[in-house]
Formats: structure tokens, sequence, C-alpha cells
């Protein structure tokens, strides 16, 4: 299979009001790519300090005029993206018509998301956020959905020194920061918090390039003879260091959590905008880390246990999670979908008769040539049977077919022996579904069936917007149900 190496286009911006997380997140996700792709990144952002770190994320950066017409920006932009690209979006800002213009290239679209609020025109969404599903989202039916912290965004040094932090000597100092803006100056109201318990002996403090209330943190700590130490726009190392250092932490339910916790250590969490409300619940609802006012008193059982849960989800290979999605969107890029032909009745013989094949199937036996002969011709006549072939470099590497009957859409899909193994299932349900909803057009329920032992299937049908439940139509299987609007 020919993976060619691609480019990538980001947008993202940051200030002092919205914070510098999606440039931090962007910039994440283009240093796990590596530099065998082209990496350009498209923002609005002029802070001196965030474009010196983004340098060294990107091969490019490009300067844009703030613009209040959206629209005209993505029209802009289209003049730059070819139909190779990949596209990735980082901002509530860019919402369904600004995705739409951009994905009128041809170009395949990633957005990064934690709110998701509204409708998207994405080929994939990443949220690192735990406890989404799917379901949660209203996006195009071949969507593709990567969720929790498995997915992380986070950059080299925090992965480098995964999972460190348990061989640290405990002490009791605090890392505390509240992302690269903190608009309302919580980080002040946090110290004051913390100052009070006087448990901790050292505070080190971080704060970002849109940070506008030094001079009152400074005084405070100077006024109430606090050992503490405040560093500012740190790059990833020094901050990675600093985490390092101390065995607890105070954070914002945001990437600056993971960071922490893929190194390790016992967390309290100020959730400082609403967009933090999915991370803020799961991550105190599944034990990783604590509410800010449990630093009050302290629980050695629950503490230890998050550590280890932290240790199980932030090993250290988010990274290459992410690079193998860029992979695999490029690879997609190559598939060719394309309704069956005459000509193909042989091949589908041989597909739904090889071994494996007959192993998933509901029908285990042998499917005789003559019986096939008629069922595939019958198929080809019928207007209730939508039925393709993907190619891949030109190569038939599997078949997916839709049976409509009244409401409801019965898919079935195979892949060539040669191709099985290497991840292709969610890729080749999302290319097939987006075939028969662009063909078919109408309000129906898709569904599809998969036994309790095939894993990897189960693992491809969940990728996508379907509801799983027990199935009564068949024994030990699972059933799947998505349900298509139409548009």
């Amino acid at each position: 299979m020919n993976n060619t190496k691609g480019r990538i286009i980001f947008r993202a911006d940051g200030n002092s009001q919205m914070g510098l997380g999606h440039i931090v997140r962007c910039g994440a996700l283009s240093e796990s790519i590596g530099n065998e792709f082209e990496r350009i990144l498209y923002t609005c952002c002029n802070l001196p300090a965030v474009l010196t770190e983004a340098n060294k994320n990107f091969t490019a950066i490009n300067l844009l005029s703030e613009e209040t017409d959206l629209s005209a920006e993505a029209k802009k932009i289209t003049s730059e993206i070819r139909v190779s690209d990949i596209v990735v979006l980082d901002g509530y800002h860019f919402r369904e018509e600004y995705q739409e213009i951009l994905r009128s290239t041809g170009a395949s679209i990633v957005c990064i998301d934690d709110i998701h609020e509204y409708f998207f025109n994405a080929d994939v969404i990443i949220n690192s956020a735990g406890g989404i599903t799917p379901m949660d989202y209203n996006a195009l039916p071949g969507t593709l959905f990567y969720f929790g912290p498995q997915y992380s965004l986070l950059r080299k040094p925090f992965l480098k020194e995964a999972g460190k932090g348990k061989l640290r000597e405990k002490n009791r100092k605090i890392f505390i920061c509240l992302g690269g803006a903190d608009p309302e100056n919580r980080t002040l109201e946090v110290v004051k918090f913390i100052a009070s318990l006087k448990k901790f002996e050292e505070l080190r403090i971080v704060t970002g390039g849109g940070y506008q209330f030094a001079d009152e943190l400074n005084q405070y700590l100077k006024g109430n003879g606090l050992k503490a130490s405040v560093g500012t726009s740190l790059n990833a190392e020094a901050m990675a260091s600093e985490m390092l250092s101390c065995s607890y932490a105070v954070c914002s339910p945001s990437t600056v959590c993971f960071e922490y916790m893929t190194i390790g250590g016992i967390v309290y969490l100020e959730q400082i905008a609403t967009n933090q409300d999915d991370m803020i619940r799961f991550l105190t609802r599944e034990g990783f880390a604590f509410q800010l006012k449990d630093a009050e008193k302290e629980n050695e059982i629950a503490e230890q246990k998050s550590l280890e849960k932290q240790a199980a989800v932030f090993d250290g290979k988010a990274s290459d999670r992410l690079k193998k999605i860029v992979e695999q969107i490029f690879l997609s890029q190559q598939f060719v979908v394309r309704k069956v032909l005459a000509g193909d009745m042989m091949l589908c013989y041989e597909w739904i008769n090889e071994p494996a094949v007959r192993e998933q199937s509901y029908n285990n036996n042998a499917i005789p040539l003559s019986d096939h002969e008629k069922w595939f011709a019958s198929k080809l006549e019928d207007p209730n049977s939508y039925y393709y072939i993907l190619e891949l470099d030109a190569k038939p590497m599997a078949q997916i077919r839709f049976q409509v009957s009244g409401n409801e859409a019965v898919l079935g899909y195979l892949v060539d022996k040669n191709y099985r193994n290497v991840g292709l299932g969610t890729t080749i349900l999302s290319k097939g579904i987006t075939a028969f909803t662009d063909d078919y057009k109408k309000v129906i329920s898709i569904t599809g069936f998969v036994k309790e032992a095939n894993i990897a299937s189960q693992k491809s049908f969940e990728k996508l917007k379907f509801k799983k439940e027990a199935a009564k139509e068949y024994a030990a299987s699972y059933k799947y149900i998505m349900q298509y609007d139409g548009h």
C-alpha cells in the first residue's frame, strides 16, 4: 500500500481572552506527526512568545489579519488548499459554514473539539475529554470520532517524562497553572487558597503569554512572604521540569492537566471556562483527579488510585496514536469507491467464500457458485441494493453493501485478506456510508450486525455515530444503528 507523505494545514488562534490552548494543541499534533510532513499554521495570534514556540513545531506560519467575516477568510484560504491536504481546525469560531467552505476543496477536514455544540462538516473529530460518545455530536454520517485521554494532544517533553512522577520522592511542592491566559485571574484566587491551607512548602506557579495580572500576583506573593516562584511563557521542556519537581498540582481541566498527569502526580482541578465541563466531570468522576476544595483534606487511598489510573491511561503513546490517525487519513484519500459491476461477480464470490469471512457470517456454509451467480445478478437489478467496491491503487480491497427495506438499510462489509489487520475497517465503513448516503439522500436507519467475538469490527463501528445494543435478531451479537437525516 502506498502511503504518500503530504501536507497539513492548521488553523488556530490564541489571545488573552480565548487562551492559548488551541495553538498549543495544534503544535502538539504537528510535533507528533513529524518532519516527514509539511505542516503550516494559519493564525491571527501575534504574541511573540507564542510564535517563538510555534516556530519549533511548524514548517511555516502564515499570519492572518483578524476577519470579522469568517466566511470571507475561509474563501481566501481555499485558494491555498490542495485536494490532497489535511486541514486541522481548532477553535470554536470555525463552525459549520467555515468547515463546509474548506471541505469544498476536496481536502480532508479534522476538527479538534471539546464542546460539541454545533454541526460538524468534518471527516474526523478528535476530543481528548473522556466520557464523550459519537452520539453527543451532530456530524456527517461518515465522520470518524477519536475520543478520550489516549488521544491527548501532548508535546514531546511531557511524553518523554511519562510516568516519571512515581519515581520522585514525594514532596510538599505544588505546581499551579491555569493555562496561557486566565482572563479572570483565577490564578491569584488559587494561590490564596493554597496558601491558606499551610500544608505546602513551596508554590511553583506558571503563567502564559496571555496572562495580564503579573503585578498583582507578584505583589501578593511578596506581601505574604510565601516561598514561591513564577515562570512565564515557559517552553515545553521548562514546563515539564517544573511539573516533575512537584508531587502536587492545581491545573485547569485542559491540556495542562493532561501534561501533568502524563508525568504523574496528585492533581486538583479548577475550572475556568465552560468548555472544560466534560473534562472536569470525567477526570473527577473516574478518580484521575480531584476538585480543588478536596485539597483541604487528604485521602491517601484515593490519591494512590489516581496515580495508578494516570499511569494506565497517560502511557506516553498518544503521539503514536495521533500520527496513525493522520496516516490513515492520507491513505483514505487514495481510496476509490465505485458501484459494483457485472464483471465483479467472481471477485465477490471468492471474497465471500474465504474461510475467515464465512466464520464471521451468520451462515457459515460455503456458497455454491450457481447460488452466488443468481444472487449477484439479482442485486445488480435490485433498486434497493446499494453495492460498492472499494479500491486502493486501482486494486479491489473491500466491498460494502446496503440493503434497503422500508425505513432501514442493513449493511454488510468485508475486507480482502491482504488488507486485514492494518486498521482499515473504520475507514472502509466511513467511505461506504458516505457513498450510500450521497446516493440515497433520504431519511433512513442504517443498521449493522456484529458477532460478540468480532472485536475488530466492533471497534470499527464504534468510531462512527452508531448506537450499540444487544441484537435480538442474532445470538451473541451486537446491533449497531445510525440515524441518517437525509442531508
